[in-house]
């Protein structure tokens, strides 16, 4: 679990540079114990702090680490330390890792003002610049983050420029053509860049059957720190809720699940939600900072870091419930996963999931770029993989823009 990180006294039998090194190391080695793993980073570089406390770099690097573990408030206490212990022509860098962290802590304004500041003194700084405006982006004020973007581009061209340029103008009105434009030169500069491509394809409609992993990674990564608080008071997200009612009505008479496999659990408000009723729950998402947001609750006996669209992640058990709040809203076509579903579940198992509504194709994709599916093609793709339907119930998932989002709760079972 994220404990709360202290400053422990030194190792005597490792050097503060081999403790960064080692940090380093176990911070690259990814895999399903990244959080662990990092939690032993964020160790190494206390321990190697408190031997040097003046050392701007590690100060820094600690800070850093601290941010990738949601732990904003103690990011930004570092961050400050890096920066009075460094020379001036390390400040530009530190202040942009600060505002980060700034950012992180919800405190966007005072963000948008550092990030600002940097770039006054270095208008080419790339990095500066897609943080303003990414800031910008999120804020809602996408006149100043176009300024911002094409001030940049004018003296150094930067494909996460041009992505982000072509974000703020996707969501001007009457300005599609332009966010094209921007988004086909970002993967002309970057052929790799998935989320550009994924943008171009929904401005020129073409049909898609998933939206990319990294697209969708790299958006809850960057949503994490702020995600509960859009989406329960702001969207009024009703799934969680709509989830555990659904599921206790088709179980009625079962007072407890042995396991649950909350997939694509974001920061765990499912699992805290069918925590009392379940003996073992595991919690996997292809986002990491999603992930430590979830260790927080202290729900999970299990996380893993999954890209779901490849597969479900490690399986040592047949579950008695999975649940999949807002999943499909990243998959098109359901077959695969619905198929994969079934593999994980025991006999008799329940499958508990939400989809968005349409009425005309299978699925289509809105311009906010989730899928929404239409009912006949859902119980389809229920029946080929051989659940039976329980439940099948319209319900309001959640408000956008101030208007009502409909969709489906379905509870399936796999056959005993």
């Amino acid at each position: 679990m994220l404990a709360e990180t202290t400053l422990q006294e030194p190792a005597a039998s490792v050097e503060p540079a081999e403790l960064k090194q080692r940090a380093t190391l176990l911070r690259a080695s990814g895999g399903p114990e990244e959080t662990r793993t990092l939690v032993d980073a964020v160790q190494d570089l206390a321990t190697a702090v408190m031997s040097r406390p003046h050392d701007w770099e590690l100060l820094n690097g600690f800070a850093v680490h601290l941010q990738k573990l949601q732990m904003f408030d103690e990011a930004v206490v570092f961050h400050v330390k890096a920066i009075n212990n460094s020379e001036r022509e390390q400040h530009p860098q530190l202040y942009v890792n600060l505002g980060l962290a700034m950012r992180g802590q919800g405190s966007h304004e005072a963000a948008v003002e550092l990030f600002e500041t940097v770039l006054a003194a270095h208008p080419d700084m790339v990095d500066a610049a897609v943080n303003l405006s990414s800031t910008l982006n999120f804020l809602k004020d996408f006149g100043r983050s176009i300024e911002v973007c094409r001030r940049t581009l004018a003296l150094v061209e930067a494909p996460e420029l041009y992505h982000n340029i072509g974000n703020a103008l996707h969501r001007s009105p009457g300005r599609g053509a332009e966010a094209a434009a921007a988004f086909e030169r970002a993967v002309e500069l970057d052929p790799t860049n998935s989320r550009s491509k994924h943008m171009l394809a929904l401005l020129r409609n073409e049909a898609m059957d998933t939206v990319p992993p990294e697209f969708v990674a790299g958006l809850f990564d960057d949503y994490a720190s702020h995600f509960e608080t859009d989406l329960i008071e702001k969207l009024r997200y009703r799934v969680p809720g709509l989830v555990r009612r659904y599921l206790l009505k088709a179980a009625s008479g079962r007072p407890r699940f042995a396991s649950v496999l909350d997939l694509g659990c974001g920061t765990g408000l499912v699992g805290l939600m069918l925590r009392d009723v379940a003996d073992f729950q595991k919690g996997v998402d292809i986002s990491r900072n999603m992930l430590a947001k979830a260790l927080e609750k202290r729900v999970y006996d299990q996380i893993e870091a999954v890209n779901l669209q490849e597969s479900l992640g490690e399986i040592d058990r047949a579950y008695s419930v999975a649940v999949a709040a807002d999943v499909c809203g990243y998959i098109g076509r359901l077959d695969g996963f619905v198929a994969k579903v079934s593999d994980v579940l025991e006999d008799g198992g329940l499958f508990v999931f939400s989809v968005e509504e349409c009425f005309l194709d299978d699925f289509e994709v809105s311009t906010a770029g989730r899928f929404a599916h239409r009912r006949s093609y859902v119980e389809k793709a229920l029946a080929d993989a051989g659940f039976e339907v329980l439940t099948a119930a319209r319900e309001q998932l959640r408000v956008n823009a101030g208007r009502p989002v409909f969709g489906t709760i379905f509870v399936a079972r796999k056959p005993a």
